[in-house]
């Protein structure tokens, strides 16, 4: 019945994305990824399809063509905060994480919005050893978000591993 109510608008990108959403919730794989691709046939700047349609590809374990189509997504949308954010992702799973950092970074400069940007973003330097600079990131993230509970913790856990214990309570006392 949702898929039929949907087909009332079925000149609308949205309409196709999000029966897209549905067969993925289904496990219909090819349905979804056909879908997504109605979706981006009827309007090449619908950033939600090039998001869920690299998340399908990621879910088959092709992230080949889920890099493929975050970039043809990046090419439309180069301000898509969401987009640079999955590329970023994209790029940790397959361990380029010089690569990651600075579509994280974009994410995090273009979409400040959403606290889970500078969160991860955070965590990939961290784990590139710069860990001053995961901690700048936080702190200006905490100063936009002084609730979130991620980044709080990410505080702690990094100021107490960086033997910085005065910060490391604060922030846990916060949290």
């Amino acid at each position: 019945a949702y898929q039929a109510s949907q087909m009332v608008n079925a000149e609308r990108p949205e309409s196709h994305h999000n029966i897209g959403l549905v067969e993925m919730a289904q496990g219909k794989a090819a349905m979804a990824r056909k879908a997504y691709l109605t979706a981006l046939r009827l309007d090449p700047g619908f950033v939600p399809a090039y998001a869920n349609l690299a998340d399908l590809y990621r879910s088959l374990g092709a992230d080949t063509e889920g890099e493929e189509t975050l970039r043809a997504g990046l090419a439309i949308a180069p301000q898509s905060a969401d987009l640079h954010h999955a590329l970023g992702l994209l790029h940790i799973r397959g361990k380029r994480l010089e690569n990651a950092l600075g579509e994280l970074r974009r994410a995090a400069e273009l979409g400040p919005e959403n606290p889970r940007y500078p969160f991860v973003y955070a965590v990939a330097l961290k784990e590139t050893g710069d860990v001053t600079g995961a901690l700048a990131v936080l702190a200006d993230a905490y100063e936009r978000y002084p609730a979130n509970r991620d980044i709080l913790l990410a505080l702690a856990t990094i100021n107490r591993e960086a033997g910085n214990l005065t910060d490391a309570l604060s922030y846990a006392q916060a949290l």
